[in-house]
């Protein structure tokens, strides 16, 4: 087993699902890899020097399906951590990624406490330059966003959930908070973004997006392979806003990222049971 240098994971860490391989939940933060991971069964740690434990397990199945094989894993923080942790998860046979963060409100119709699932970010983080021209746009896969609203309507979070174009950057303290010499040029551009619709900034969506869109095929038939496409898609809790002023309740986070988890593991239940479908489908040709 071929094992990768940084997050000692390989193949066989990643095979099940009839082949298709564990379907990856990736927080950025290692310990909410260890709350995903307390709804597996069968949890199992694997450790790495980086210090961003991976968890395999089984995501128990509805009304009788078999479990979903899975595994949690924290991305860490920003693009070029997310870089290497898809890339090595891509490397090892995952096809199947699910970002579960949190971000930042850009707009009032949106409160600390609920959860955006992200339609695609803007790339201001330079990594994915690396993998793509600047035109490529970095989208989620229709058929994670379809099951992850899906999943919010299960668990019962369709009202405290909202579908969004997400802002990815590379700096935190400069171009979310206007720290540093060129902070009122940063947050010129933020505006900017809030006009033309972008509803939250986060640090990590369109990373995993163009990698994922570029290590697989996205174009074919419907009755496609459906083993060989990568999806992948996020589900952002709203931890705080854009305006500092305001006086947030210290629980909203703990709420919005329980409700993101709800949501990442129904969804992944509907995920996994389409993909299931396609599977016979094209058994049956």
């Amino acid at each position: 087993m071929a094992v990768q240098h940084h997050l000692r994971l390989g193949p066989d860490d990643l095979a099940g699902n009839g082949g298709l391989g564990r379907y990856v939940f990736l927080p950025g933060d290692p310990s909410r890899a260890g709350r995903i991971a307390e709804r597996f069964e069968d949890a199992r740690a694997i450790d790495n020097p980086r210090g961003l434990q991976a968890w395999t397990g089984r995501l128990p199945g509805d009304d009788g399906e078999e479990p979903i094989d899975v595994l949690a894993v924290a991305s860490g923080i920003g693009a070029g951590s997310t870089e290497v942790v898809v890339h090595e998860l891509l490397a090892s046979g995952a096809r199947r990624l699910l970002r579960v963060g949190s971000c930042g409100s850009m707009t009032d119709r949106i409160r600390p406490g609920q959860v955006v699932l992200a339609l695609g970010a803007v790339r201001d983080e330079a990594a994915t330059g690396h993998y793509a021209p600047p035109e490529y746009p970095a989208v989620a896969h229709p058929d994670v966003l379809a099951a992850m609203s899906e999943g919010a309507r299960r668990a019962g979070l369709a009202a405290e959930t909202f579908r969004g174009l997400c802002h990815s950057k590379a700096s935190l303290f400069a171009r979310d908070f206007g720290h540093g010499p060129a902070g009122e040029r940063n947050r010129r551009y933020r505006e900017e973004l809030a006009r033309a619709g972008v509803v939250a900034s986060e640090m990590e969506a369109s990373t995993l997006f163009v990698l994922a869109a570029t290590s697989g095929p996205w174009c074919g038939p419907l009755d496609g392979n459906w083993r060989e496409e990568c999806q992948a898609g996020a589900v952002l809790a709203v931890f705080g806003t854009d305006r500092s002023d305001m006086k947030l309740d210290p629980e909203l986070p703990r709420l919005a990222e329980q409700r993101a988890i709800s949501i990442a593991t129904q969804g992944t239940r509907v995920w996994a049971r389409r993909d299931r479908l396609a599977a016979d489908s094209g058994s049956a040709t």
